[in-house]
C-alpha cells in the first residue's frame, strides 16, 4: 500500500520532534531482526501509525504498554492513544532481498564474501526498519548494528570499529528523511584520508581491492575538487561528519545520496581498466550525489511533488562540477550529446509532467516514483541552466545559497526556492518559474529566411517560454569549409529576433536553453556538406545531437543517419562527438530500424570504428569506444574471435569487452560454451557471471530462448540477472525466435514488477528495444487498457507503446 499525500500530511500535523534509536541484527542468513525505538511528540488522545512492511514476529509497545498483535496490520503499525510525548518500540523480523529495494543480500562468487545493504531510497526503509516514512519529518537516527563475524559497517555517521561483542555503533545524525538511511556491511577493502580537516573514504567489496586501488588517484582528484568547489561556493558548511563512497553490489539506480555514506553500483568499478568514457561519467555522478549533501540533505523537499529540487540541481550541478573536477572534456557540451535527449523523449510522450508538478498531482508515493525520470534529471537540469543563463550564473547562485541557509536541516518548496532567487533579481521569476516548471512540453527554435524585398533571417520560437540563447552563424571558406561568421546573445520570446545572414545558422549553439532545434533548409544542406568542417565543438555537437534527436522521432530514416555517420565521422577528433554519436548511432540502428536493415547498418558502424582504430590520430578514449562499438556491432567472428586470441588492436581488449565480444559471437550462431568455461575459468568475479548469463540468452535457439525467459521471470532472479538475460534475450538480429516470446514476457513481467518500485523500472527496462510487429503493439496496448499493472512498469510500458507508434509514423 502507497503512502498517499493525504495521509503524509494528516500524519506530519499530529506528530513532531521525532527521533530514532534502531538496532539491527543483520547474523542470521535468511532474516534479520529490526528494532526501532521510536521518540516522538504529538497531540494527547490522537492516533497515527508507523511505516514496515514485509514484516513479521512483530511486537509493539508504546508508551510502556504492549499493544495488540492487530495493530500491525498490512504495511502499518497503528499507534492509538497518543500522549504528548511519547516512546514506541517496534520489532519485527524481515527477509533479506536481491533486488535492491531493502536490505539487499550478495554473495560474492569471487571469494565467497556476503555483503549486505539497505541503500537507501524511496519506500526502501519502511522494508528495514518501522518509521515515519515520509520527507517532511525528518529526525536525527542513532544506529546500532550486530553484524556477522569479520564484516565492517559503514553508515551515515562514524563508527570505526566494533565494541567486544561484535556490534557496531554509530552517533545520532543530524536531522534527516528516513530515505536517507543507509548501511552497508561486509568485508570491505577501504582507503581513508583526511583533507583540508575533513575525513574521507573510499570502499569497495574485498574482490574488488585491485581495481579501487588503479582508481583511487582520479578517485581522490575528484572527491576533493567537488568538495573545494562547494565549500566556495556555499555559505553552508558541508553539515555531516566524515564522506564515505562505498561501491556495492545490487544498487538499482547509478548512486544514492545517503549522506555521510554514498553508496555508487559497482559496475562503476569495472574490472581491469576504467575506460576514459565511464570515467567522465562517474566524476558527474560523484559531483551530483556530492551536490545532494546541500540540495535534498540539508534542505529537503516536504513531499514528493518537489523531487525535481534534489534531481534537478544535483544533475545540473554534476554536470557543472564534474568537469571541472575532472577536467578535459566540455561536460555541458557531453550534457547536450547524451542525457539532454532523453529529457526531449520524455517531455514528448502523453506520460510526460512538468518539472515541477502541484503536490495534487502527486497523491501517493507510486505516482512519485515515476517522476523519477528524464523530466526531473535531464529537463529539470536544463530549465536550472537556462535560468542561471538568463538571470546570471552569480544572481543564480547568490539566491540559491539564501535558500540554503534560510531552510538548513529543514524542508522546502519551489515557492520557497522562487522567493530566494527574486531577492536578488528585478527580472520576474515567478513568472519564469510558472512557464518552465509548472508546464509539459518544450518549444522548438527555428530560423527562418525572410522572402520578399525586405528579406533577412530571424529567429523564431514556437512555444510559449522566455529564452536567452546563444546563436552562431558559419559562411563557407572555400569548397569544403566553413568559418564563424558571427555569435549573438539573444532573447526570445513572442517576437521574432532579426540575425545576421549566414550560410549555416545553429540555434542554442552552447546549448542553454531546453528547447529543439529545426534546421532550416539552407542550414540543413550545409550540415550535410559540411559539418565535419564545423570549426566550434560545442555547435558541432548540437548539431550532431540534432541528427540524433530527428533519427530517434524517425524524421531522419536509420539508414541516412549513417550515411552521415560514415561522412563526417572519420574526420572527426572531439572526443566527446566521436564516442557518442558511435554509441547512440548504434542503439538508435537497433531501435529503429526495420529488421533486415539492423545487421547490414550495424556492419557499416562497426566498419567506421574500423576506420578510426586505423587511424593513427584517434584520441586513447576513443579507441575504447571503437572497440566497444566492433565487439558489440560487428558481422565478422573471425575477427572477434582473432581479437579474442591476441589482445584486440591497439592494446588488449578490457575484461568488460572481451566478454561483450563472447556475447556477440553467440548471438552470432558460433559454439561461445568452450570460449565461455575458460573465461570464467580465469574470471571468476560477478561481472562475468552475469556476462556468461548473457552469452547464453543470446544463443540462437529455441530452447536457450524460452530457458532465458524461464529464468528472468522467475521469483528469485536478482535485478542485475534480470538485465544480463534481457541484454542477451532480446537480439535485434533474431527476429524469428524471440517474437514468438514478446506475449509471454508482456503476461509474466508483471508479476516480477509487483516485487517492488525500483524492480518494476528494472522490468520495465527489460522489455525488448527493437522494432515491434503490428501484433504485439496490439497486445501490449491491451495490457495497458486492462489497467492492472504495477504503477512504474504502466508508465514504462506506456512509453514503450509511444515510441514504437513514433517509430512507424502512427503516434498520437
Amino acid at each position: 500500500m502507497a503512502l498517499t499525500l493525504d495521509d503524509a500530511r494528516g500524519r506530519a500535523r499530529i506528530v513532531r520532534d521525532v527521533s530514532y534509536d534502531l538496532f539491527l541484527d543483520l547474523r542470521e542468513e535468511d532474516t534479520f531482526l529490526a528494532r526501532s525505538t521510536v521518540r516522538f511528540a504529538a497531540e494527547p488522545g490522537s492516533g497515527t501509525f508507523l511505516d514496515l512492511q514485509h514484516a513479521s514476529e512483530v511486537r509493539v509497545e508504546l508508551n510502556g504498554r504492549q499493544l495488540p498483535e492487530e495493530v500491525h496490520a498490512g504495511d502499518r503499525v497503528a499507534l492509538p492513544g497518543l500522549e504528548a510525548d511519547n516512546l514506541a518500540v517496534v520489532e519485527a523480523r524481515l527477509p533479506y532481498v536481491t533486488d535492491g529495494d531493502g536490505m539487499n543480500r550478495f554473495v560474492d562468487p569471487a571469494d565467497g564474501a556476503v555483503y549486505l545493504g539497505c541503500y537507501g531510497g524511496m519506500d526502501v526503509a519502511r522494508r528495514v526498519f518501522a518509521c515515519f516514512d515520509q520527507p517532511d519529518l525528518k529526525a536525527p537516527f542513532t544506529l546500532t548494528v550486530a553484524a556477522p563475524e569479520g564484516a565492517v559497517v559503514i553508515s551515515n555517521g562514524r563508527c570505526d570499529e566494533p565494541d567486544a561483542e561484535g556490534t557496531w555503533s554509530f552517533p545520532a545524525t543530524p536531522p534527516v528523511a528516513t530515505y536517507l538511511v543507509a548501511v552497508c556491511v561486509g568485508p570491505f577493502a577501504s582507503r581513508t584520508w583526511e583533507s583540508g580537516g575533513q575525513r574521507f573514504g573510499w570502499h569497495c567489496r574485498a574482490s574488488l581491492a585491485a581495481d579501487l586501488d588503479r582508481d583511487l588517484p582520479q578517485l581522490r582528484l575528484v572527491t576533493e575538487a567537488a568538495f573545494a568547489y562547494y565549500a566556495e561556493r556555499f555559505t553552508e558548511p558541508y553539515a555531516f561528519s566524515d564522506y564515505d563512497q562505498v561501491f556495492v553490489p545490487g544498487h538499482n539506480w547509478g548512486a544514492m545520496e545517503t549522506p555521510g555514506v554514498v553508496t555508487f553500483r559497482d559496475e562503476l568499478l569495472p574490472p581491469g581498466v576504467t575506460d576514459p568514457a565511464l570515467a567522465r561519467r562517474r566524476a558527474m555522478t560523484i559531483a551530483h550525489e556530492m551536490a545532494h549533501m546541500w540540495f535534498g540533505d540539508l534542505v529537503t523537499f516536504r513531499w514528493w511533488e518537489d523531487t525535481w529540487l534534489n534531481e534537478s540541481f544535483a544533475d545540473y550541478m554534476g554536470f557543472l562540477v564534474g568537469g571541472v573536477a575532472l577536467p578535459g572534456e566540455n561536460a555541458l557540451a557531453e550534457f547536450d550529446i547524451s542525457r539532454k535527449a532523453g529529457g526531449y523523449a520524455a517531455d514528448a510522450r502523453p506520460t510526460s509532467h512538468p518539472v515541477a508538478p502541484l503536490p495534487e498531482d502527486v497523491p501517493d508515493v507510486d505516482a512519485a516514483f515515476k517522476n523519477f525520470d528524464p523530466i526531473s534529471y535531464a529537463k529539470g537540469n536544463s530549465c536550472l541552466r537556462q535560468l542561471a543563463f538568463w538571470l546570471g550564473e552569480e544572481t543564480f547562485f547568490r539566491g540559491v545559497d539564501r535558500h540554503l541557509s534560510r531552510h538548513r536541516f529543514g524542508t522546502a518548496t519551489l515557492e520557497d526556492l522562487v522567493g530566494a532567487l527574486q531577492e536578488e533579481t528585478d527580472r520576474d521569476v515567478t513568472g519564469w518559474a510558472e512557464a518552465w516548471l509548472r508546464t509539459t512540453g518544450h518549444d522548438t527554435l527555428r530560423v527562418v529566411r525572410c522572402e520578399g524585398p525586405d528579406g533577412g533571417t530571424v529567429l523564431r520560437r514556437e512555444g510559449s517560454r522566455p529564452h536567452r540563447v546563444r546563436v552562431t552563424g558559419y559562411d563557407r571558406s572555400g569548397s569544403d569549409g566553413l568559418d564563424r561568421a558571427w555569435e549573438e546573445v539573444v532573447d526570445l520570446a513572442d517576437a521574432d529576433v532579426p540575425l545576421p545572414d549566414a550560410e549555416l545558422v545553429v540555434p542554442n549553439s552552447t546549448g542553454d536553453t531546453f528547447a529543439r532545434v529545426d534546421l532550416d533548409e539552407r542550414s540543413r544542406t550545409a550540415v550535410a556538406d559540411l559539418l565535419r568542417a564545423v570549426p566550434d565543438e560545442h555547435p558541432r555537437i548540437l548539431l550532431w545531437a540534432t541528427l540524433l534527436d530527428e533519427a530517434a522521432r524517425a524524421l531522419l530514416p536509420a539508414d541516412e543517419l549513417v550515411a552521415l555517420v560514415e561522412q563526417h565521422l572519420p574526420g572527426e577528433r572531439a572526443t566527446v562527438v566521436l564516442e557518442h554519436v558511435l554509441t547512440r548511432s548504434a542503439g538508435l540502428v537497433r531501435g529503429r530500424a526495420l529488421p533486415a536493415e539492423v545487421p547490414v547498418l550495424l556492419e557499416r558502424l562497426s566498419q567506421v570504428a574500423l576506420h578510426l582504430l586505423h587511424r593513427a590520430d584517434t584520441p586513447d578514449p576513443v579507441v575504447q569506444t571503437a572497440v566497444s562499438v566492433v565487439v558489440s556491432s560487428t558481422t565478422d567472428p573471425g575477427l572477434l574471435r582473432a581479437w579474442l586470441r591476441e589482445g584486440g588492436p591497439r592494446g588488449a581488449l578490457t575484461p568488460t569487452q572481451r566478454w561483450d565480444a563472447l556475447v556477440r559471437l553467440s548471438t552470432l550462431g558460433e559454439d561461445t560454451a568452450p570460449l565461455v568455461e575458460t573465461e570464467l575459468a580465469a574470471d571468476s568475479s560477478s561481472s562475468a557471471r552475469l556476462a556468461a548469463l548473457s552469452a547464453a540468452a543470446a544463443v540462437p535457439d529455441v530452447a536457450a530462448k524460452a530457458d532465458a525467459l524461464d529464468r528472468l521471470v522467475a521469483e528469485g532472479t536478482s535485478n542485475r540477472e534480470i538485465v544480463a538475460l534481457a541484454r542477451g534475450l532480446w537480439s535485434a538480429e533474431q527476429r524469428d525466435l524471440v517474437d514468438p516470446l514478446v506475449p509471454t514476457f508482456l503476461e509474466q513481467a508483471p508479476a516480477v514488477a509487483r516485487r517492488g518500485q525500483a524492480l518494476g523500472l528494472v522490468v520495465g527496462r527489460a522489455t525488448p528495444g527493437f522494432r515491434w510487429r503490428a501484433e504485439h503493439l496490439a497486445a501490449l496496448e491491451a495490457v495497458l487498457d486492462a489497467g492492472d499493472l504495477p504503477p512504474v512498469l504502466a508508465r514504462t510500458w506506456a512509453d514503450v507503446l509511444h515510441d514504437q507508434r513514433q517509430a512507424d509514423g502512427t503516434a498520437g
